[in-house]
C-alpha cells in the first residue's frame, strides 16, 4: 500500500510545499479549536510543513494531506508521525472545521494506520487527543484504538 493511499472517498498523499496555504488554514483553524484564536503564521506553518516532507524522506511517514478524490480539494491532514516524548509512532489528524462530521477522520485514519501496521511492520499506533474531545475519542475507537488513560504532562527545572 506504498503512497499515495486512496480510501472509498479520499486520498492521502505526501505533502509539497504548494500545500502552505492550506497547512497554515488547517494549522489555524485546528488552534481556533484548542485555544480559542488562530496563533500560527506563515512561518510557523511553513516549518511544520517542512517537517512533514523531511520527515516522509526519512522515515516514510509523515502527516499527509487529505484530498477529497471527487474534487481534488485539500480538507485535512492524517498521517503517522513520532509521539514528542517517547518512541512510539502516533496517528493524528486535523480537518478544516468545514469538513467535519463526514466520516473523513475515521476513513483517513483507519487508512493511515493499516498504513502503519501493513508497509511499516509497527506492532503498535498511539494517539493522544485532549480529554474534554469526546469526537475525537469516538473517531480513535471506531478506527480501533482502546483508550488506555489520560496523560499528564509538566515541565521541571
Amino acid at each position: 500500500m506504498p503512497l499515495p493511499l486512496t480510501t472509498e472517498r479520499l486520498l492521502l498523499r505526501p505533502a509539497t510545499l504548494d500545500d502552505l496555504e492550506t497547512w497554515l488554514a488547517i494549522s489555524r483553524d485546528a488552534e481556533q479549536a484548542w485555544w480559542g484564536e488562530a496563533r500560527s503564521s506563515i512561518d510557523d506553518a511553513r516549518a511544520n510543513l517542512q517537517k512533514s516532507i523531511t520527515n516522509q524522506e526519512r522515515h516514510g511517514f509523515s502527516l499527509w494531506p487529505v484530498e477529497l478524490r471527487a474534487t481534488g480539494d485539500l480538507v485535512g491532514l492524517t498521517g503517522l508521525q513520532h509521539l514528542a516524548d517517547g518512541p512510539e509512532i502516533e496517528v493524528g489528524y486535523r480537518f478544516l472545521r468545514d469538513h467535519w462530521g463526514h466520516g473523513y477522520a475515521t476513513e483517513a485514519v483507519t487508512a493511515a494506520i493499516r498504513f502503519g501496521f501493513d508497509e511499516l511492520g509497527l506492532d503498535q499506533v498511539v494517539a493522544v487527543t485532549m480529554p474534554t474531545n469526546e469526537a475525537s475519542r469516538r473517531v480513535l475507537e471506531k478506527c480501533g484504538l482502546t483508550f488506555v488513560g489520560v496523560m499528564k504532562y509538566a515541565l521541571s527545572r
